[in-house]
């Protein structure tokens, strides 16, 4: 089983094992303290010519339990969201995202799902039909750096009107694509994690 998280165009993979391969650089999590974890990331995400770190442990969700702990740990969860073999796409920052956003205070990751679609894209009517794998990426937070988990839905929807974007959250356009149009609008610009919701599940 492997974790894959994200930062900008690189990528940390958290592994069970200890298999080795050339041009990779493997670090045993298990062994490591905090500040020492906190250090070989800080190491990595300022080495141009690194863009993949491996991690090595015995066990995953202990060694993504002790991963997160020098981050500030954010949940938010979101949908791939289907009808009539199109796929609804919000752009955001000049790429194109799915729509999510984080979870309120006591509130379910599908819940949370549910709402901020609605909210994002002024999209009705919402059915999870699938739980997809969740996604993992680190960004710069308040002088330090955050860890967020996105809960990712596999959703269908019965909505016929206008869609809707969330202006005040930065979101220019919502939009139906196919499966070509993707291939051809999303996949070059959007964002790895993104990429990998859309290339395990479209």
């Amino acid at each position: 089983m492997n974790i894959t998280i994200y930062y900008l165009s690189k990528k940390i993979i958290v592994t069970e094992g200890n298999q080795r391969s050339e041009n990779q650089s493997f670090i045993n999590i298990d062994n490591l303290k905090k500040s020492e974890l906190l250090d070989e990331f800080a190491k990595f995400a300022h080495q141009k010519d690194q863009t993949l770190l491996t991690f090595v442990t015995i066990n995953i969700e202990q060694a993504l339990e002790k991963f997160r702990k020098p981050f500030k740990y954010i949940f938010a969860a979101g949908g791939l969201i289907q009808k009539d073999d199109k796929y609804l796409f919000i752009f955001r920052l000049k790429r194109w995202d799915l729509p999510k956003g984080k979870l309120d205070m006591g509130e379910g990751p599908e819940e949370a799902a549910i709402r901020e679609c609605e909210e994002e894209c002024g999209i009705t009517k919402l059915t999870i039909t699938k739980t997809l794998e969740p996604t993992y990426h680190i960004y710069d937070h308040k002088g330090g750096f955050a860890l967020k988990k996105t809960f990712w839905y596999d959703m269908t929807t019965k909505h016929e009107g206008i869609l809707v974007p969330q202006l005040e959250e930065n979101i220019e356009e919502v939009v139906w694509f196919n499966k070509s149009q993707i291939q051809e609008q999303v996949l070059p610009n959007s964002y790895p994690a993104i990429l990998s919701v859309i290339r395990n599940n479209i």
